[in-house]
Formats: structure tokens, C-alpha cells, sequence
């Protein structure tokens, strides 16, 4: 083992935290990297009290898969570790597909053996393609930080030494890796700039990938400030389950940091950059109400306030079941409960919404939730949808109001809101009892509609 990469390794695990003593999940592919990675943590075992457990993934892509585990599984006997062999149950279709696979078999593996981490050989360059990789698609500050010494559980303890350091240990401690042709294709992102990219900065500084590992250093450093203070703007503007958007930060960096955050907390997706810039746009908008469908969810802007639902829709009008309202009669629908009785008055009746019916129009009545094209009837035939926005009822809500629907199709009554019946004194007392979670809106007092 040569003695300055693995004090290198060593002082940079130390520093960040990496190799805490106990149960240690290793990836190992079998390559250079993976291979090195495995030497460097069973020489540092005794020391820094690590038991190993080694983690072999196939992805069924290459021919050789059988033989790179048996590969693994001698290395591992070799250095001590238990091994645990994964296979895919189908070929991957793309890299993300390989990727989010290849995790979820390591997690399930470090779960077993109750490891609180899992390391993988990522090196300086691997750093330095996927900061160049983040660029070429327009990443913001989060992307350039490239790669964590240690997130989410994974640790990375080669970041400090390139592909010739682990290509020297492998020759100290001769070991022939696996090779992957998969790394020579230039169909792969990746591989183009490994290949092409990087070689020609090289020639302009020879140090290129550790200048391109600085500068994910001083990202990471703005990233994490960013974060702390989008956190922070987050929690101030967060109360009942939605944000307040105008107590949130007015700094757009730090507003689209804690929108992004609360997105990811509700989700657990990432939002790419084009749909972070939706989100913002979202939230900057003041008039009525709107939504959003993002990867994981749906934003619901309500003029001043904002909620995340994941994997939620808004109910869509006529989910409840039309029920016929006859004289004499309770229904129960949504949550309200409502009575229609012959009377010459309208009584007191605390904690309810009441409406005089006239008697044209008391046969057929139907109780359902709001449809496309809904109108009041009377001589103007507003539009449901607008009074219910006038009346600032929150989108999400709005299909769990009531509306009382004449025989023609035309909405004489929705409690608490409008009604085509005003001025009538005499006729049929429809009598509406709200749930307990009913709002009336801000602006209509105890006896409208």
C-alpha cells in the first residue's frame, strides 16, 4: 500500500467524518476505484475499528457480470469482509434507471447489517466530470458543490486522490481490476467528457481536476450557506401546513432555496432548475387561486398562502355523489346536512346557513358539487366558478362546497356565498348545517345567502 495515498486518504476521512468505527457498507464494483477503495478501508480497519461488509451490484448490462462477482467475493475474502451479491431483476433502460437501482440494493444491504454508512470509490475526477456535467445543463450554485464527502448516508473517501492514485494501488498490491468496455463508449455523457473534455483542459493546466475540485470546495461552502438561510426563511413563513408568501424571504435566491426545500420535504423529490423557476413564479402571483404539478406533487397557491401535496390532486367537481333534496326530508352530503321545510318565516336557527325557497322552484332540487359551466340562476347568470374566487374559497375547497341546483340546471343557492333567491319571504325554509371545519368566507357576514 503506498504509504502517502493512504495518509492522504486517512487525514481526509478523518477530517469530514467518513469512516466512523463499526459497520461499513463498501460498494465495490470490481473496478480500479472500488478496488482501491476496498485496500485502503481494510488497511484502515484495525485502526480506526471498521468491520467490512462489501456490496457487489449487477446491473445485467455486462456479459461479464458472473465473473466481476466472483472477482468481488475473492477480494472480499482477501480483506477480511463478508459479501453480499445483488442482480437486477430486468435490464436497466437508462443510467438513472441503473443508478436509483444500484442505491436502493445498497441501502437494503446497509440496512441488514445495521452499517451507518456507505462508501463508494468516487475519486478527484469523478468530481470533476460530474461538476463539468452540471454545468453543460445549466446547474445552479447546488450543482457546482458536485459531489458531498459524506450525504444521505453515502461517504466518499476518495475525493482527495484521483484515478492514477488508485490505479497505483491496485499495482502495489498486484491486483489486475475489471474493466467495464462501457467506459471507452462515447454514447455516455460522461465518457465524452472524460475522454474528450477534460484532456484538452488538461492541456491548458495539467492540474485541472484538482482546480475543478476547489471550485466544488467554494460551492459547497455558498451552497450550504444558502441552504441554512432558506431553512430558516422557510420555518418563519410556515404555519398550519402552508407558507405564508408574504412573510417569506424576498431575496429570490434564498425564496426559490426555501420553496425548492419545502418541495423536497413534502415530496422527497429534487426539483430540476426549470421546475424550481415554475414553482417561484407560482408563488410570486397574488390573484385568485392556482396550481402547479410538479415530479412528486401538486403545488396549490391560494392567493397569499401556498401548500404542497404529494402525489395529490384537487378533488374533482362531482366526486360526491347528487342527492335529491325533497320537502321534508334531511340529506346529509359532504359533511353538511341540510333540511327543506314549508314554513312562512325563517326561524332562528343558530350555527346555520338558511335560504327561502320559492315554492316554483322547490320540487327537484338537487344538492352536488360545483360542474364546468355552473351559473346562478336569475336574469345575470354569474358564473360559479367566479363567485366562489370572489368569495376567496381556496381552490382545494371549492369541490366540497354545496350547491342547491334547480330543475332547469341552474344554481339557486350555494350556503354562505350567493343566492338567486333573495328578496323571496315566502315559501320553503331550506335550512344548511356546515361541518365543524367549515370557514365562513372573510367577507359575507353570518346571514348572507
Amino acid at each position: 500500500m503506498p504509504r502517502q495515498i493512504r495518509d492522504t486518504v486517512r487525514r481526509y476521512a478523518l477530517a469530514h467524518d467518513l469512516l466512523r468505527p463499526g459497520p461499513l457498507v463498501v460498494a465495490v464494483s470490481g473496478g480500479a476505484d472500488s478496488t482501491a477503495l476496498l485496500l485502503l478501508v481494510a488497511d484502515l480497519a484495525p485502526e480506526l475499528g471498521l468491520v467490512l461488509h462489501v456490496a457487489h451490484f449487477d446491473h445485467r448490462i455486462r456479459r461479464a457480470g458472473a465473473a466481476d462477482a466472483q472477482f468481488v467475493s475473492d477480494l472480499a475474502a482477501s480483506a477480511g469482509a463478508t459479501v453480499r451479491i445483488g442482480r437486477a431483476e430486468t435490464k436497466p433502460r437508462s443510467e438513472d434507471e441503473a443508478r436509483r437501482a444500484r442505491y436502493a440494493f445498497l441501502r437494503r444491504v446497509a440496512s441488514e447489517r445495521n452499517a451507518a454508512a456507505i462508501a463508494t470509490g468516487h475519486t478527484r475526477d469523478d468530481q470533476a466530470e460530474t461538476l463539468l456535467l452540471h454545468m453543460t445543463r445549466g446547474s445552479g450554485i447546488a450543482g457546482l458543490a458536485g459531489m458531498r464527502p459524506s450525504r444521505d448516508g453515502i461517504t466518499r473517501p476518495l475525493l482527495c486522490i484521483g484515478r492514477a492514485e488508485t490505479a497505483a494501488i491496485c499495482v502495489a498490491a498486484a491486483i489486475a481490476p475489471c474493466e467495464d468496455p462501457t467506459n471507452r463508449s462515447l454514447r455516455y455523457a460522461r465518457n465524452r467528457i472524460r475522454r474528450r473534455v477534460l484532456p484538452e483542459l488538461a492541456a491548458i493546466d495539467p492540474q485541472v481536476t484538482t482546480a475543478l475540485a476547489r471550485l466544488a470546495d467554494a460551492a459547497a461552502e455558498v451552497a450550504d450557506s444558502m441552504h441554512e438561510r432558506a431553512a430558516e426563511a422557510l420555518e418563519t413563513a410556515t404555519g398550519e401546513g402552508a407558507i405564508d408568501l408574504d412573510g417569506l424571504a424576498e431575496d429570490p435566491a434564498i425564496r426559490k432555496g426555501a420553496l425548492s426545500l419545502a418541495w423536497e420535504r413534502a415530496t422527497g423529490q429534487i426539483l430540476a432548475a426549470r421546475h424550481r423557476d415554475a414553482l417561484l413564479a407560482l408563488a410570486a402571483r397574488r390573484d385568485g387561486s392556482s396550481s402547479l404539478d410538479l415530479p412528486g406533487g401538486r403545488a396549490l397557491r391560494e392567493y397569499g398562502t401556498l401548500r404542497i401535496e404529494a402525489g395529490a390532486r384537487e378533488p374533482d367537481p362531482g366526486d360526491a355523489a347528487d342527492l335529491p333534496l325533497t320537502a321534508g326530508a334531511t340529506v346529509e352530503w359532504e359533511g353538511w346536512r341540510m333540511t327543506l321545510q314549508r314554513s312562512s318565516g325563517a326561524p332562528n336557527v343558530d350555527d346555520a346557513l338558511i335560504a327561502i325557497v320559492p315554492a316554483a322552484d322547490a320540487e327537484g332540487l338537487v344538492v352536488r358539487s360545483r360542474r364546468s359551466g355552473d351559473r346562478m340562476a336569475g336574469g345575470v347568470h354569474t358564473k360559479v366558478q367566479d363567485l366562489l374566487t370572489d368569495a376567496k374559497i381556496p381552490a382545494r375547497e371549492r369541490s366540497r362546497v354545496p350547491l342547491v341546483v334547480r330543475r332547469d340546471g341552474t344554481v339557486g343557492w350555494i350556503p354562505g356565498v350567493a343566492s338567486a333567491w333573495n328578496g323571496v319571504s315566502d315559501g320553503y325554509v331550506l335550512v344548511a348545517y356546515p361541518p365543524s371545519a367549515w370557514r365562513m368566507p372573510a367577507q359575507m357576514p353570518r346571514s348572507a345567502g
